[in-house]
Order: C-alpha cells, then sequence, then structure tokens
C-alpha cells in the first residue's frame, strides 16, 4: 500500500478535510503558541481515553474529527508545564499519535504514517514511561510491512522486548502485555520472511506470556491506560495463530483454528474485524466462497471502516465476483460499498 488509493471512499466519508486539519497539527511539536487557549490535563485526559477507545473500535472519522485539536493542546502543555505534568502531557501525545497512525496505516497513507511515528518519538522520549517507548517501536516495526523491511522490523521489535526485559520477569501486567503484542507482531514478521519456525517460535512465547497475564486484557483498566492500547490475552494469540498459518500457506490449518476462537464480551471490535477478514481470505484460498462472504458480511458489521478500507477485503471481493456466474445482490452490494468495479 502506497499513496493514496482511498480518494473517492474518504471523500464519501468526509476524511479528506480532517486528514489535511491532521496534517496541519503536525506541524507543531515542540513550539508554544500564543494565541491558543489551554484546558488542563485533567480536562484533556477523558477526550485521549475517547480516542483510544475509538481506536479500538476502528471508529477512523471519530479519531480524525477530534485528534488534530487535542494534539493542539496538548503540544501547547507538553511545553509550558514543567517536570510531571509535562511528561504526562507526552504520555497523552503517544496515545494521540497511535491512534492517529492506525488510521492512517488503514488508508494507505504511508507519509501520514511516518510523520505520526516521528512525532511518538520525540514524544515517547520525553514522557518517563518505558512502555510508552514500546508503543513507539511496536508501530515503528508494523510499518516494515509497507517497506517489506521485516528484517528491521523484527529488530525494532527485539530492542523493545530488550528494554523490558526485568518488568516482564517481575510478571508486571503492563509489561507482560507490551511483550505479548511485541511478540505476536514479530511471528508475522517473519511469516513474512517465511521463516515458519521462529514464527511459531514466537507465538509459543506469546501464548507462554499470556498463560503468565492469566487474563484477558482488553480495556483501560491498568493504571497508566497503556493495556487499553496494546491490550493481550489468549484471544489474540489463538488469533495469531490462524494468521500465522495463513500467512504461510496452510490455509486448511488456518481456517480450522480461526473457527476455534471465541472472542469474549467487550473485545475490541478493531481486532475481531480483522479476525474476520483474514479468515474470510483463508475461506476463499480453499474453495469456501459461501464462507468467506459470511466471513466479510461479519468484518462489515463489527467494524465498518476498518472493512471498507483493508486491501485485503477488496482482493477477496474482487476473487468472489470473479468466480460467480450469477452474482448474489449481497455480494454486487458488498463490491460498490468497497469500491470494486463490477
Amino acid at each position: 500500500m502506497t499513496g493514496q488509493p482511498f480518494i473517492e471512499e474518504q471523500t464519501e466519508d468526509r476524511l479528506s478535510g480532517p486528514l489535511n486539519d491532521l496534517r496541519a497539527s503536525l506541524e507543531n511539536f515542540d513550539l508554544t503558541l500564543d494565541d491558543l487557549p489551554m484546558r488542563t490535563l485533567a480536562e484533556i485526559r477523558p477526550d485521549v481515553r475517547d480516542m483510544v477507545l475509538a481506536r479500538r473500535d476502528a471508529q477512523y472519522a471519530r479519531i480524525l474529527g477530534r485528534a488534530p485539536a487535542l494534539i493542539d493542546e496538548l503540544v501547547q502543555l507538553s511545553q509550558t508545564l514543567t517536570g510531571r505534568d509535562a511528561e504526562h502531557a507526552h504520555h497523552l501525545l503517544v496515545q494521540l499519535y497511535r491512534s492517529a497512525a492506525d488510521v492512517a496505516y488503514a488508508l494507505g497513507l504511508v507519509d501520514l504514517v511516518s510523520l505520526l511515528l516521528a512525532r511518538m518519538d520525540f514524544s515517547a522520549s520525553r514522557c518517563g514511561d518505558p512502555y510508552q517507548v514500546a508503543t513507539y517501536r511496536y508501530m515503528r516495526a508494523y510499518s516494515t510491512f509497507t517497506t517489506g523491511r521485516h528484517e528491521l522490523g523484527r529488530r525494532i521489535i527485539h530492542t523493545a522486548l530488550a528494554d523490558i526485559d526485568a518488568e516482564v520477569r517481575a510478571a508486571d501486567p503492563i509489561a507482560v502485555c507490551a511483550a505479548g503484542n511485541l511478540r505476536l507482531r514479530a511471528s508475522i514478521l517473519a511469516t513474512r520472511q517465511g521463516d515458519a519456525d521462529t514464527a511459531r517460535g514466537e507465538l509459543a512465547e506469546a501464548r507462554h506470556l499470556a498463560d503468565v497475564l492469566g487474563r484477558e486484557v482488553t480495556g483501560m483498566d491498568l493504571a497508566t491506560g497503556y493495556a487499553g492500547a496494546m491490550s493481550f490475552g489468549a484471544t489474540n494469540v489463538a488469533i495469531h495463530a490462524a494468521a500465522i498459518e495463513m500467512e504461510l500457506g496452510n490455509h486448511g490449518s488456518a481456517v480450522e483454528l480461526a473457527s476455534q476462537v471465541h472472542t469474549p464480551s467487550g473485545y475490541p471490535p478493531d481486532r475481531i474485524g480483522h479476525h474476520h477478514i483474514d479468515t474470510a481470505r483463508a475461506q476463499l484460498l480453499i474453495g469456501d466462497n459461501e464462507g468467506s462472504m459470511s466471513s466479510l458480511l461479519v468484518a462489515r458489521q463489527v467494524a465498518p471502516q476498518k472493512t471498507r478500507y483493508h486491501p485485503s477485503v477488496r482482493e477477496t471481493i474482487a476473487s468472489l465476483v470473479h468466480a460467480s456466474r450469477h452474482a448474489p445482490d449481497n455480494l454486487i452490494g458488498y463490491a460498490n460499498w468497497v469500491g470494486v468495479q463490477l
């Protein structure tokens, strides 16, 4: 994914203007502005929490509509406050940048992702929280999927793991959540290099960490809010187990593993939607076109904005259309919705 592949859809969803506002807000990250009114950190914190929840819900328009003004406010506070208050402002900025980066990545805006990562790096290094540095590295490794620098992504992941190793060994739940997600990302990076043994080894490490955690962390239930940005548990490990087999070309195994995934109440719609998108692709590749369409319908119901902009969805729908002599109405409607030409 490079460039801007969804111009028409961005216009329909009224994202173009907010995207411009986001770019403008990223121009400043280290200067104070005399004419900018400021709220307090206590007043802004609930709004940032809402952006984290919007990311979990894959609500891109909601993020783009509010993030630019929040970034302006928090940059101002980060440059005028001192001590722990300034660090807290940077902590909140990392969460905002991460939410916006997910949107930019989903829309194929690689240049905007790079800029957001640079801003994340700046604030993560100034917030006094090693887990926010881990968040930045997690996202930086994610960006290597678009460039094919998977070996670099894996090096970034293992640097992040080394930084929090002592806390992981002490079974600190925030560290375990962070390390678990880092291991899962490393596993997918390994599949992109065709390294099945390493991919499954990283998955096994993540499964062990889920056992150590002993529960599903799916919300803002840890003090720093970090787990709300990178929730973790056995369900995410199970989802990745299916994804790994799909990436390795074992599509039948992927479908079987996917059928064993049961998401708990309150599980992030972003992850549920992605799981069904991946499952639809695997089902298509084993010839289960009906199952593939059913999975795509679930993905649309759970996470419509993520589904509409996901390139795999377009590829799967295009294949289903091509394979169908007489496309049913639901397939035609879906194809029109995602912009696939019939």
